[in-house]
């Protein structure tokens, strides 16, 4: 059923769906000249499919791969399954139903790519713990660390996935172990991942047409001019020298509370007014930390909206629950060879998506609770499988990845936090998986990672 949802995916999206950030990232892997507003590994990725098979497709493969495959393999097992394995089955065939992951993993979004190799990770520790031959396990232990590096890569929090993965891998060993050996081969799999995300990005800029500029600078400068603009419509002075009831400032406040959005930051970026501001502004060294500074309650209020949207939005049709068709800059797609297009399938995918708009599917605190329900579960049963801890880990990377955002998000597109659905699909295969269990009290001399 994994692999049918798989087929069916592939064949009403390929080559793939692609958004005007799509767009851009595939001309900047096949010209080989990244801007730096993006990661540049999806790009590079996408380069470099783009050279066997023109086009998206070839990529779109491999990265539902990365979460079609992890849950076939997490299922398996000869064991005979009781009515929690087959509801747990059957609940994850109902999650890769809905267009949430049916029309997601057909879309050609880092946001994607990322979650997936966020699960890929943690499944790695999974089938590693569950081997019963060393050279497989150190072979899966290694792949986890290179996995988790991509991962790292296709987002800037990324990182947040490799500590928890360290954190599993130390935990997972068998209880003689001291916490000092814990602790060196947790540290040890993390150096190799900080390793192997280095020399990605040092092999991507060897090949680059030019240098790779700072992604990092330029989604703080949004970021901060953002909270800035957020501080100032909830009440914070646009000018610390000068008094809020100054005509310039109260000119200044007008034009950001009439264009400020705690749901995306694009209107407000668009605004003239606000753009001169903050061209003035740029001038004065340390000008966002002094306003969050001297202002910590609006810069709060602005960061619980802006989190608010993300999470449980009160119009999810203004948070892109989905993308479907080719669009993009006109300049991007003429050097591509592509043409903006509606596909009739698209027109029925959309049209299917549309029917769960008013449904908790793409709220994102509907996958928080799921998150917390499925770990309840794994930590309340009597008899433990092995992979316990790893797919507590994946769950709980998940659930800090999404409180990231209430620092950094910028917009409540639905997609950023898709490492949510991914992870609770990633558990539902884990508690469908037939295995034979074992009591807690047993769980010393258990099969492990460490042994």
């Amino acid at each position: 059923m994994i692999l049918l949802t798989w087929l069916v995916s592939l064949a009403l999206n390929a080559p793939g769906q692609l958004s005007f950030d799509s767009v851009i990232q595939l001309l900047e892997g096949r010209s080989g000249a990244y801007a730096g507003a993006h990661p540049p590994l999806m790009s590079a990725l996408l380069g470099f499919f783009d050279q066997i098979v023109p086009g998206t497709a070839l990529y779109l493969v491999l990265s539902s791969a990365l979460f079609y495959v992890p849950l076939c393999v997490l299922v398996g097992g000869t064991e005979r399954r009781s009515a929690m394995n087959w509801l747990a089955g059957a609940l994850l065939i109902f999650a890769l139903v809905t267009p949430l992951l049916l029309v997601y993993q057909g879309t050609v979004w880092k946001d994607v790519l990322f979650a997936n190799l966020s699960l890929s990770t943690f499944t790695c520790l999974i089938l590693a713990q569950r081997s019963d031959r060393p050279r497989a396990r150190i072979a899966l232990v290694a792949s986890a660390a290179i996995l988790g590096a991509l991962a790292a890569s296709a987002r800037q929090n990324g990182l947040i996935v490799g500590l928890f993965a360290a954190v599993a891998l130390g935990v997972m060993m068998p209880a003689p172990c001291s916490m000092r050996r814990r602790a060196t081969h947790a540290l040890v799999w993390a150096l190799v991942a900080v390793g192997a995300h280095v020399a990605t990005h040092a092999a991507i800029e060897a090949t680059a047409a030019r240098p790779i500029g700072s992604g990092m600078s330029w989604g703080l400068t949004v970021l901060h001019r953002y909270d800035v603009a957020g501080i100032i419509a909830n009440g914070g002075p646009p000018f610390p020298s000068s008094p809020v009831t100054s005509p310039e400032s109260e000119h200044i406040v007008t034009s950001f509370r009439r264009d400020y959005d705690p749901s995306r930051v694009d209107s407000l970026m668009s605004n003239g007014e606000v753009a001169a501001y903050f061209r003035e502004m740029n001038r004065v060294p340390g000008h966002w930390w002094r306003m969050v500074r001297d202002n910590p309650l609006a810069w709060l209020e602005h960061r619980a909206a802006v989190f608010r949207w993300m999470v449980a939005p009160p119009d999810v049709r203004r948070c892109l629950p989905v993308w479907l068709g080719v669009d993009g800059p006109d300049t991007a797609l003429a050097a591509l060879g592509l043409e903006r297009e509606v596909r009739p399938q698209d027109v029925a995918l959309y049209t299917y998506a549309a029917r769960w708009f008013e449904t908790p599917l793409f709220v994102n605190a509907t996958w928080v609770l799921i998150a917390l329900v499925l770990a309840g579960l794994i930590c309340l049963r009597k008899a433990r499988s092995t992979g316990d801890m790893a797919v507590l880990a994946m769950l709980a990377s998940a659930l800090a990845f999404t409180a990231t955002f209430a620092l950094i998000g910028i917009a409540c597109d639905v997609r950023y936090l898709f490492l949510l659905p991914v992870a609770c699909c990633g558990a539902l295969a884990h508690l469908a998986h037939a295995a034979p269990q074992m009591q807690c009290e047993g769980e010393a001399s258990a099969r492990s990672v460490g042994q």
